[in-house]
């Protein structure tokens, strides 16, 4: 289910890339293939789903607009690839930055999350 959400999230511009906290970013650093659903949290049961999201926002795009477009999306994703209900969305912002401070940041990255979605 992560992998669904994380790519619900890429489809959606307004957020340059999935975030983490210190510990999971470091961790990253001595890793071949960084982790996609870095960021992704999910509890889950029988007939629902809670969401937890970290995120990095672009500095020029309206954020609450941005969000209401991806809870709508995920809600509609695991309602039907997985057929839970959504009952709680979370999105944390890790951090704000423009698309240049963003690519300046993570160029030379080659991983999925890094790209795309910008």
């Amino acid at each position: 289910m992560k992998k669904i959400i994380s790519v619900v999230i890429s489809g959606i511009g307004g957020i340059l890339g999935l975030s983490c906290n210190l510990f999971t970013d470091f961790a990253d650093r001595f890793r071949e293939n960084e982790d996609g659903t870095k960021g992704i949290g999910i509890e889950v049961d029988t007939k629902q789903a809670a969401v937890d999201v970290s995120v990095i926002w672009n500095y020029n795009v309206n954020n609450s607009t941005v969000f209401d477009q991806i809870v709508e999306k995920v809600r509609e994703a695991i309602a039907h690839m997985i057929g839970l209900y959504l009952v709680k969305f979370n999105m944390n912002a890790n951090d704000v930055m423009t698309k240049e401070q963003y690519l300046e940041k993570y160029r030379g990255k080659d991983s999925d999350d890094n790209k795309g979605n910008i």
